[in-house]
C-alpha cells in the first residue's frame, strides 16, 4: 500500500475496499484515514448495505484511523455477524418446519447468495425468502400458522406473504416475478415449475421444448449455509437470471445499493463453471432483458472488478452509456432504496414520492427493457397515485 497516493475521493476508496473483500486482490490503500474519511466511508458502506465488506478490508489491510472510529468499526462489525447468525437461526427453523411436515420449497436470494462469499457473514443479512409452488405454498401457510401463530394475508397481487417471526423477517413467494406480460409471465413460471431435484430429473420434452434433460438449470442446486444447513434453491443459471432481473426490477422502483450488485457479481465468479451462458442470453432475450443485463454488466466489471469473462457476453461502449445514470441511483438511493425518502414510511404523500421516483426512474432507464418498463410503469403508476387517492384498486 504505501502512502503519497494523492486525492482519493471517497467514492474511489469506497470501490478499492469492496473490491479488496469481494475477490482479495491486492488494492492501492492508503495508510491511514482521517476521522472524517473514516467516517464517510462507515457511512458509505451502511448505506450500501455493503458495511461487513468495507470492515474487512480496513481491518484485513490495517489501515488505521481515529481510536474512536476504530471502535465505531469493530462494534457495527459485531452488529453484521449477529444479524447474519439470527438470520441463519431463522432459516433453520424454516427449514425444520418445512422438513418435518413433508413441504417442498426453494430459498433464493439472500442467505443462499451468501454462500458464495469469501466470508458469508460479512454479507447483510436482510429477509429470507422462499419460493412454494401452487401445491405446497397452501401448506407453508398452514404449517406458519399453526407452528408460528403467524397468519398473514396474502399479497394476491405482489403474488407473496410477508411476516416477521422472532426478529427475522421472511417473504414467501408462489411466483418469483411479474412481467405483466401474460406470455413472458408463462414463460418464466414454466421454467420454474419444470425443475427438479437432482435425483429425480425426468421431464417431458414434448410439453418443453425449450427445457431438456441436457440443461444444468432444469436440477435444482443445494448449498451449505452456516456450514452445516443443507437448504434447496434455483440452479445456477436461472438463480442468476432472477438475481438480475431483481435488481433490475428494484432499480426501476425505488433504486438499489452495490450490495445487490455484490451478489449478482459473487454468484456470477463463483457459479462461472456452472452457469450456462448460452441458455442465460437465451432467456434474457426471451424476457426482453439483455441489454438490460449488459448495462448492469458494465458495473459489475467496471467498477466492481468482476473478470470480463463471467459476465458471459460482450460489453459496448452503448452499453456504458446507462453507467452513469444507474450509478447515480445506486449512491444516491442506497440500499434497497431506503435512502433520501422525505415522507415517512406510509400514506398518500409517500405513495405519490415514490410515483415521483418511479417516473424518474423509468424516463433513465426503460430503453433498457422496453416492453418490461413500459407495462411495469403503467402498474406502478396505477399503484401508488390511484390507490393513493381511493380512485382503484389493482387487480
Amino acid at each position: 500500500m504505501g502512502t503519497g497516493m494523492g486525492t482519493m475521493t471517497t467514492m474511489e476508496l469506497f470501490l478499492r475496499l469492496v473490491r479488496n473483500a469481494l475477490w482479495q486482490t491486492e488494492e492501492e490503500l492508503p495508510e491511514e484515514l482521517s476521522a472524517n474519511m473514516s467516517a464517510n466511508i462507515l457511512r458509505g458502506g451502511k448505506e450500501q448495505g455493503v458495511l461487513g465488506l468495507v470492515i474487512d478490508a480496513l481491518g484485513r489491510n490495517k489501515v488505521r484511523m481515529p481510536e474512536e472510529q476504530h471502535l465505531k468499526m469493530m462494534v457495527l462489525l459485531m452488529k453484521v455477524k449477529q444479524s447474519n447468525e439470527e438470520v441463519n437461526e431463522g432459516l433453520l427453523r424454516l427449514k425444520t418446519l418445512f422438513d418435518e411436515r413433508g413441504i417442498d420449497y426453494m430459498v433464493v436470494k439472500g442467505q443462499a447468495v451468501g454462500t458464495y462469499y469469501p466470508d458469508p457473514t460479512l454479507r447483510h443479512a436482510g429477509d429470507i425468502d422462499y419460493y412454494c409452488d401452487a401445491k405446497n405454498f397452501p401448506k407453508a401457510q398452514d404449517a406458519i400458522r399453526e407452528a408460528w401463530g403467524i397468519d398473514e394475508n396474502v399479497d394476491e397481487v405482489e403474488r407473496h406473504v410477508h411476516f416477521d417471526y422472532k426478529n427475522v423477517t421472511y417473504e414467501g413467494h408462489f411466483s418469483l416475478v411479474m412481467f405483466y406480460n401474460k406470455r413472458k409471465d408463462r414463460y418464466w413460471q414454466r421454467m420454474i415449475d419444470n425443475l427438479n431435484d437432482n435425483d429425480n430429473h425426468n421431464l417431458n420434452d414434448n410439453d418443453n421444448h425449450n427445457l431438456n434433460d441436457n440443461h444444468n438449470d432444469n436440477l435444482n442446486k443445494r448449498v451449505r449455509v452456516n456450514g452445516d444447513v443443507e437448504i434447496k434453491t434455483l440452479p445456477p443459471t436461472i438463480h442468476t437470471t432472477f438475481i438480475f432481473i431483481h435488481i433490475f426490477v428494484h432499480l426501476m422502483e425505488q433504486g438499489v445499493g452495490f450490495r445487490q450488485f455484490c451478489d449478482l457479481a459473487v454468484m456470477l465468479h463463483a457459479c462461472r463453471d456452472e452457469i450456462d451462458h448460452d441458455r442465460m442470453q437465451e432467456i434474457l432475450k426471451t424476457l426482453g432483458m439483455e441489454r438490460a443485463y449488459r448495462a448492469i454488466g458494465c458495473i459489475l466489471t467496471d467498477y466492481l472488478g468482476l473478470p470480463m469473462q463471467d459476465i458471459g457476453c460482450e460489453l459496448t461502449d452503448s452499453d456504458r452509456k446507462y453507467t452513469k445514470r444507474i450509478i447515480d441511483i445506486l449512491r444516491y438511493r442506497g440500499n434497497m432504496g431506503q435512502y433520501n425518502l422525505k415522507n415517512g414510511n406510509k400514506g398518500w404523500r409517500r405513495k405519490i414520492e415514490l410515483a415521483g421516483i418511479t417516473l424518474s426512474h423509468f424516463a433513465k432507464l426503460w430503453a433498457l427493457a422496453p416492453d418490461y418498463s413500459c407495462r411495469w410503469v403503467v402498474y406502478r403508476f396505477k399503484k401508488n397515485i390511484l390507490q393513493a387517492c381511493g380512485f382503484c384498486r389493482i387487480k
